[in-house]
């Protein structure tokens, strides 16, 4: 039944799907008489989604907490985070944003008008080497951070990956990057690699890049912490 011809049998792998073909029309899944694949995620709208989040408001009051918006990268859909967070901010709902900062700052100032709080991404403060690892440069990051850091709370969080960025060097520039932020930074998080996602990899038939990394020591990490800290700078291990 696929439209692409993404989808092979074999007595090896039984079936693959090849991802570059596959377009996600569902038609493999309509046609599957063992319900065996389904599309995950759903199309909602900002009404919708802010019907749900209003169900746990109690919560939300009661603990002092609210929502946060996360992703993949949320400012991919600014247009529609932008209008549910003006939905929060009008209910008086704390709201708060992850983000890698890679995004037009015409785009993230509208949503900082409607957040309580900012998780900010930093990766690397190298940019040669951030585009390296990420296929792009961190100028636009950077310089989204120390903007946005005028306006809102900011909590810096580096995801935390052996022999790619926690090098002493490197966490140094970010804990003084960092330190120049203001007031407004509250702390710095480091985020130890972890392999939880390697069970998707497979699932979606990717090669996992960094199967072979293991996360960093307590050890190392409570060293990094202490250098965070040294630059006057608050910090904790996970987030």
């Amino acid at each position: 039944m696929c439209p692409e011809e993404a989808i092979e049998f074999s007595d090896k792998e039984k079936i693959s799907i090849d991802r570059n073909l596959c377009n996600a029309c569902g038609q493999c899944i309509e046609a599957c008489p063992n319900d065996a694949l389904r599309l995950a995620g759903d199309q909602i709208s900002v009404e919708n989604l802010f019907q749900d989040v209003m169900k746990d408001s109690p919560f939300y009051r009661r603990s002092k907490g609210g929502v946060t918006i996360g992703g993949g990268e949320p400012t991919m859909q600014h247009e529609f985070v932008t209008d549910f967070l003006k939905k929060c901010k009008e209910t008086y709902i704390h709201a708060a944003m992850e983000t890698c900062g890679y995004v037009k700052w015409e785009n993230l100032e509208k949503i900082l008008s409607y957040i309580d709080l900012l998780y900010f991404d930093v990766k690397h403060m190298d940019s040669r080497r951030h585009k390296e690892i990420t296929g792009v440069s961190n100028d636009i990051i950077l310089e989204n951070a120390r903007k946005a850091s005028k306006l809102k709370p900011i909590i810096i969080r580096i995801p935390l990956i052996p022999d790619i960025n926690d090098s002493e060097e490197n966490i140094l520039k970010t804990a003084r990057f960092a330190a120049e932020l203001g007031e407004n930074l509250l702390r710095i998080e480091l985020l130890p690699y972890h392999k939880f996602g390697t069970v998707t990899y497979e699932q979606l038939g990717r090669e996992y890049e960094l199967k072979d990394v293991e996360p960093p020591s307590e050890e190392h990490m409570k060293k990094l912490k202490n250098l965070v800290e040294s630059c006057g700078v608050k910090a904790q291990i996970g987030g």
